[in-house]
């Protein structure tokens, strides 16, 4: 009997640590399963005024601290402007205080700007997504890679204008994000020289969970079947969500529309497709549940 009775003591704390490892097991999965991450995003028509740019991304910031954003995402361009003809003693000041004020309201920023620095003497301008922390500490910068230019003038245009950058990923909430700019995820044929180096497949090889897509593609509607497709397919064979950004064109049609295409391709939150638009997508990766409006 004593032996019975010893026997049955084992097999009590035996089940009692097997039911503990399956809490521990259970817990740990809910806790992956709840990487949630607030996206405001900012269709903007994007200006040659840095003063103008400035204010819009300001007047987004509020709105992205009242619906609790984790980040705003603006536009390629957004607050230099579309060009690599602005002058950085004029942008600094700008950065600065979008910067000082979304630290102020506790909301990050994926930023597309130009950006201008000085090494060895020579300035060089970037077209990038400069990531910011809720806390304002700066993550880092992603530059365009896939430049455009004119078929029949290979290495003109943004092949001249901005230095190519290199792909990064970034960790915001402890989810792995890559950011692409306009044509680096597209490879429009029309504006691309150089080879597809297929950026979004290299992102998810460097373990990006999500991809924001900040953009700024112009109204010209022949490419629209392209540009959305493309992104539909990308995000379909990768498994992965792509969050997208375009600039507004003033009230006339965009050829890209904003919003969230989720990791099976379909369209899950489209963005009036002109003038200027406020969004949010709240995103649970890894599960991928996802809600917006």
């Amino acid at each position: 009997m004593r032996h019975i009775a010893k026997s049955s003591g084992r097999l009590f704390y035996l089940a009692v640590i097997v039911l503990s490892l399956m809490c521990i097991s259970v817990s740990g999965q809910a806790k992956t399963g709840h990487m949630i991450i607030v996206l405001a995003g900012l269709q903007m028509s994007v200006k040659d005024d840095i003063k103008a740019n400035q204010e819009r991304i300001l007047e987004a910031i509020t709105k992205a601290a009242k619906d609790s954003a984790d980040f705003l995402i603006t536009p390629e361009g957004s607050l230099s402007g579309y060009t690599s003809n602005f002058k950085q003693e004029e942008l600094a000041p700008a950065l600065e205080k979008v910067t000082a004020y979304a630290r102020k309201m506790q909301v990050g920023l994926i930023l597309g700007t130009c950006y201008k620095q000085v090494t060895g003497g020579k300035e060089y301008c970037y077209n990038q997504v400069r990531v910011y922390s809720a806390e304002g500490s700066f993550v880092g910068a992603y530059s365009k890679i896939l430049r455009c230019s004119n078929l029949n003038l290979p290495g003109t245009g943004e092949m001249n204008d901005y230095v190519e950058g290199e792909l990064k990923t970034f960790n915001l909430k402890g989810i792995r994000v890559g950011t692409l700019i306009c044509n680096d995820l597209w490879a429009t044929p029309g504006y691309t020289t150089m080879p597809n180096p297929y950026l979004p497949w290299k992102l998810r090889q460097m373990g990006a969970q999500l991809i924001v897509h900040c953009i700024n593609s112009g109204t010209p509607q022949k490419y629209r079947p392209f540009h959305e497709s493309s992104a539909e397919l990308w995000a379909s064979a990768l498994n992965m969500p792509i969050v997208e950004v375009n600039a507004a064109q003033g009230n006339e049609t965009i050829n890209a529309r904003s919003g969230l295409i989720a990791a099976d391709g379909s369209r899950t939150i489209s963005v009036k497709d002109s003038g200027e638009q406020y969004f949010t997508i709240k995103i649970n990766l890894p599960e991928i549940n996802i809600t917006g409006k």
